[in-house]
Parts: structure tokens; sequence; C-alpha cells
């Protein structure tokens, strides 16, 4: 049996399960200090989710709240190498659609892009993220920096919310972007990364969802 905890500072009894499953589960030129975490929870916008199967702590996320926005976004999800075989992806989406966060706010996935790296296996993993009800950002391709080096990901955005009728005018996007981009990697708007990002928004933003072929 899986049961879920809600982690909001880090006087929890789990918050240390949680930050060992992170170690365990995220390859270390991928991890964030813990400090970073500590400090992201110190702040009162993150919430942490944290999985246990019985008693044992297998997987976390980590929800970051977008100040003054309707947005979390989905900025970690680990899991302990040997409960990589169970099907979390799915369980924490079923997770996260009856929870209160999405109640009155949406979810972001930065999700990567196909058309760089193993097409197919990121293909297959955007169309898991269709099949769970998320949304495409079309014609919005973003950067991911890497932690600990200039490495960097290739990234689409998904979006998880329980309204039927979002709507995000161009405007809109490029502010959640600039947040996004600002709280999470520490970029201005003026630097070279975020200003070619924010140069390719489109100026009508369409959400796509999935389509069966």
């Amino acid at each position: 049996m899986i049961k879920f905890f809600n982690i909001t500072d880090r006087e929890s009894v789990e918050y240390l399960d949680a930050i060992e499953v992170y170690k365990a589960g995220t390859v270390d030129e991928l991890q964030i200090k813990t400090e970073e975490i500590d400090k992201k929870m110190d702040s009162g916008n993150a919430v942490i989710i944290l999985g246990k199967q019985n008693v044992l702590p297998i997987f976390m996320a980590l929800l970051w709240k977008l100040e003054n926005m309707n947005f979390f976004v989905n900025e970690i999800i680990s899991i302990i190498p040997s409960a990589k075989h169970l099907p979390f992806g799915k369980i924490y989406m079923e997770v996260l659609k009856a929870s209160e966060y999405l109640k009155e706010n949406h979810v972001i996935f930065e999700v990567e892009d196909p058309d760089f790296g193993n097409r197919d296996e990121r293909q297959k993993m955007l169309e898991f993220h269709f099949r769970q009800g998320l949304s495409l950002v079309d014609g919005v391709k973003t950067i991911v920096p890497s932690p600990l080096g200039d490495e960097h990901s290739n990234t689409l955005l998904c979006i998880l919310s329980n309204s039927r009728f979002l709507k995000i005018t161009q405007k809109e996007m490029k502010s959640l972007i600039i947040k996004l981009y600002a709280d999470l990697y520490k970029q201005k708007p003026e630097g070279y990364l975020l200003k070619t990002i924010l140069d390719n928004v489109p100026e009508n933003i369409r959400l796509l969802g999935y389509l069966k072929s």
C-alpha cells in the first residue's frame, strides 16, 4: 500500500525522508543542493509530496508556487532505484488531480522536447502527459539549465489543470516564464537565455490536448 504525505515545512518528520529519497533517486549532476531545498521550504512557497510503501519512503516531488500567480511548477520528481518499476507517473498524476493544490491553481511540467535527444523516448513521455490530461503550450520552447554545470535540457511546457476553459495570453505567458526562470534558475529577462525564449513566445497561445492517431 502506498500512502502520500504533504510536507510544507522542515519540522515535519517526513522531511528528512523526502531528502533521502531525492538523493537516492536523482543523479548527482542534476541534484539541487540540500541547502537550496531548505530555503525553498522556509520560503513558504514549496510543498513536498512524499510517497511511502508501507513504511519505506520511495517517492518524492516538489511543487513550487509562483508568487502572485495561480500556478505551481513541478520542480522535482524522484524515485528510489528499487521502486522505478512501479507506475509512479500515473499514480502521482492521480494524487495531484485529487489534491487541494489543483482546486484553484494549475501545475506546470517541464517535459523534454522530442526534437532534441532520444526522439522516440521523449515522444513517449510527452504522450504519457497527454494521456494524463495535461495540455501542451503550443509553440513555446524552453531551456532548463543544469544545477551544477553548463549543460542544459531542451523542454516544452505542459499544464495540468481542472479548468476546461483555461486561457493564457501572450503577456501572461511571458510573465509566467519570467517568474519561473527567476525563481528556479536565477535568470534575468535581459539575459541571453531568457531573452531568446521570450522573443519566440507566439502571439496566440494555444493549449493542445491529446489526439489519438
